[in-house]
Formats: structure tokens, C-alpha cells, sequence
């Protein structure tokens, strides 16, 4: 079940041909009759969002998203166990950036808003989060406000 959960929950079939490809594998049989719970609940059918006449945006940077995750059980080899992703609207181009703390969120978005302005020429207009923890402090807001973003 480690290997299964460790390859996003990859069928047992395919598994089994990995088992014969990697040397030291050495997957025990799993028998047919066991559930697993969680990919019984990743495969339940979800219910498509409305579509409320709302469009995607029609420029670069228009609108990107962002959460941080974590924390997670094991620590990267440069002791960070949190990452932050910027997600562009527009494109979908994501980068992921890796944090010791959630209070890195902040100098990472700054480090990604001058990379990718800089990289296209064009400005960031909306930064959409969960309003978490590292994207409200009065700092942060005056940093948005100051470069116009919302």
C-alpha cells in the first residue's frame, strides 16, 4: 500500500508491472477484496461548477492564484516543509516555491512578482488566495496596495 500510495495511487495492476521493472521493489500481493479509501473517494464523481457566464481571463497576469501548503511530514533536503504555488489565470504556468516557514509566503511572492513581470512585461492585477494566515498582515497589504494589485 506505501508503493500505491507513493505513485498517486496507481492500480494494482500496473503495480504489478513495476514490481517486474524495479529491482528491490518487491511488492507483496494485496489481496482483491481490500478497499482502499482513498482512492474509492478519488474516484466519486463531483458535481461540475456552474457555468454562471463567468470567463477566464483574456491577458497574462490578469489574475493569479496562490495557497501555501503543509505542513508536511517529511522535510525537503533544505529543511523546508511548506511550499507556496503562483498559478497564472490566464496561462495555468504555475511556479512552486519551497518554505521553512509559511511566513516565507510573503518574500516569495515578492521574489515571484518581480521574475515574472520582468519575464512578460506585464503587470500582476489580482492576487487571489484562501485568505490564509501568510497572505493577511498589514505589511503584505501595503505591498499589494503600493503596486496596485488587488
Amino acid at each position: 500500500m506505501l508503493w500505491h500510495e507513493r505513485l498517486g495511487h496507481l492500480n494494482m495492476a500496473s503495480l504489478k508491472e513495476l514490481d517486474v521493472m524495479v529491482d528491490g521493489m518487491n511488492l507483496k500481493e494485496v489481496p482483491l477484496h481490500h478497499i482502499y479509501e482513498g482512492c474509492v473517494k478519488g474516484k466519486h464523481q463531483r458535481t461540475s461548477f456552474p457555468k454562471d457566464g463567468a470567463t477566464r481571463v483574456s491577458q497574462l497576469l490578469a489574475i493569479v492564484h496562490t495557497d501555501v501548503c503543509g505542513l508536511m511530514k517529511t522535510t525537503s533536503h533544505g529543511g523546508a516543509r511548506y511550499f507556496v504555488t503562483f498559478i497564472d489565470d490566464f496561462s495555468r504556468k504555475t511556479h512552486v516555491y519551497l518554505l521553512k516557514a509559511k511566513g516565507e509566503a510573503f518574500e516569495k511572492f515578492k521574489q515571484y512578482k518581480v521574475l515574472v513581470e520582468n519575464e512578460i512585461a506585464h503587470k500582476i492585477k489580482v492576487l487571489r488566495s484562501d485568505n490564509g494566515g501568510e497572505f493577511v498582515s498589514k505589511k503584505f497589504d501595503a505591498f499589494l496596495a503600493e503596486c496596485g494589485i488587488q
